[in-house]
């Protein structure tokens, strides 16, 4: 494997740590709040909504950063492609500047 290549499973190792993070995260704070607000939300009358609601918006999430992990494998060589292009360039601006 090249350093470029590996670069590259490293970038996307790191960007897809990052989203499983971020989807985690938005579970933990949904079900935290939903526990939060349960009986004011019984109170109401309305639960199976939010709950249907909650739902929802947790599968959608999780299903589009799904989506995003496989785009960014399927085509990670032209993403980090370009992202390692530029911070070669910077790095290389930066030294000649000292």
């Amino acid at each position: 494997m090249s350093n470029h290549e590996s670069r590259v499973d490293a970038m996307y190792g790191r960007d897809k740590l990052a989203a499983y993070i971020s989807v985690i995260t938005v579970w933990a704070v949904y079900l935290f709040v939903f526990w939060r607000m349960a009986d004011h939300i019984a109170a109401s009358g309305l639960t199976w909504l939010m709950l249907g609601l909650g739902a929802m918006v947790l599968l959608l999430n999780t299903a589009a950063v799904m989506a995003l992990i496989r785009h960014y494998r399927e085509d990670k060589a032209a993403i980090y492609g370009t992202d390692i292009y530029y911070l070669d360039r910077i790095a290389a601006e930066k030294r000649a500047a000292r």
